[in-house]
């Protein structure tokens, strides 16, 4: 492969390196490339970024990562801890309830007080509105006592 031609082939390798479309074996012939020959200027980002891939691999392999397994130890540290988190809930759970309780009895209480002021009231108009009625009677009796004057007067009886 020519120069030009083999430049041509690792930047469509690249473009489909991001596109995540490339093989392993064209992954590979990439890492070779990248970390094996000079680049060309244009080049030059990939070249770092697949430096620090294959540093980071090296650095992996020293440091022989093990994943944990999925062993659940059971002890009494643990046990007591589980039961510490048990109360702790039901402590919280208690003391949303008892409050909103509180919350709900006061509610119940301002609502049985706004019911008595209203029947309280209601029976103050009943009793203002005899009695009114009581003064409107005597007015009216008033008014014709005074109209049978203003007659007696006016014909000078």
């Amino acid at each position: 492969m020519a120069s030009e031609d083999k430049i041509e082939y690792i930047e469509e390798l690249v473009e489909k390196y991001y596109d995540a479309q490339t093989t392993i074996e064209e992954e590979e012939t990439l890492r070779e490339f990248f970390t094996n020959e000079d680049v060309p200027a244009h080049l030059l980002f990939e070249k770092a970024q697949f430096a620090y891939y294959k540093k980071e691999k090296e650095i992996s392999k020293v440091i022989n990562f093990v994943a944990p397994k999925n062993k659940k130890s059971y002890n009494k540290k643990s046990k007591v801890f589980n039961l510490l988190n048990y109360a702790a809930a039901a402590v919280v759970l208690i003391s949303v309830g008892w409050i909103s309780n509180e919350k709900y009895q006061k509610h119940l209480q301002e609502q049985e007080e706004i019911r008595y002021a209203y029947t309280e009231t209601q029976r103050a108009l009943e009793i203002l509105s005899s009695n009114f009625n009581v003064g409107v009677n005597k007015a009216v009796t008033l008014k014709e006592m005074n109209k049978t004057q203003k007659y007696i007067i006016d014909k000078n009886y």
